[in-house]
């Protein structure tokens, strides 16, 4: 988990990387219900993914400086305080909406995507997915965030061991990744697949589900 908040400077993290892996973007406001115990897994999210797979929670850094309005919110990471803004939440998620075809649900929401080193494009929004974590929270898709996130992270895992494995060049299955996830946590015994149609849940750029 990296503490930098704006598309330029996690493009810049993800090229100093290199590697094709996971990335995860997370949009919690503090204000949002259920956000302050999402902020305080932080410092566990940063410890448990950064070999598999980077997350970035938008509008977030542990340098002050660098954010605009920006207010200190109770959590550590590493022992460093982290703080948030507004202001670069919502710059962030108006450009990303204008690069993809996507809208911020306005509440706790992750977008599952790929980095790509070897293409023009270092980020990769291809195959991305969309999930509205408190709608699935509140639907009981899933049984709680700490679960998904440790699942998904897990299946970042297999899925990078799986690329090294075969082939530098392997496309990640982002859809099947967010998928393994859900279906990991989720309590609901409706078939997945009617649970993932569920589109204010769930969203993909062209997969059909």
């Amino acid at each position: 988990m990296f503490a930098v908040n704006t598309y330029e400077q996690i493009e810049k993290r993800e090229k100093e990387l290199n590697e094709k892996h996971i990335v995860v973007l997370m949009f919690v406001k503090p204000s949002t219900p259920d956000a302050d115990d999402i902020i305080l897994e932080f410092n566990y999210l940063h410890h448990n993914s950064w070999r598999y797979c980077s997350i970035y929670a938008i509008g977030y850094s542990d340098n002050k400086d660098m954010l605009r309005e920006a207010e200190k919110v109770e959590c550590t990471v590493e022992n460093t305080e982290w703080y948030y803004s507004d202001v670069e939440f919502i710059d962030f998620k108006n450009k990303l909406s204008r690069r993809i075809k996507w809208q911020y649900s306005g509440e706790n929401e992750i977008i599952v995507l790929q980095s790509n080193p070897e293409g023009r494009e270092i980020l990769n929004f291809q195959n991305y997915v969309a999930i509205n974590i408190s709608k699935g929270l509140r639907d009981e898709y899933i049984e709680s965030y700490n679960m998904f996130m440790e699942q998904l992270i897990n299946s970042s895992k297999s899925e990078v061991e799986s690329k090294k494995a075969v082939s530098r060049t392997t496309q990640f299955k982002i859809k099947d990744i967010a998928i393994n996830a859900v279906s990991m946590s989720k309590k609901l015994p409706a078939p997945l697949r009617k649970v993932l149609k569920d589109r204010f849940f769930f969203k993909t750029s062209r997969c059909k589900l």
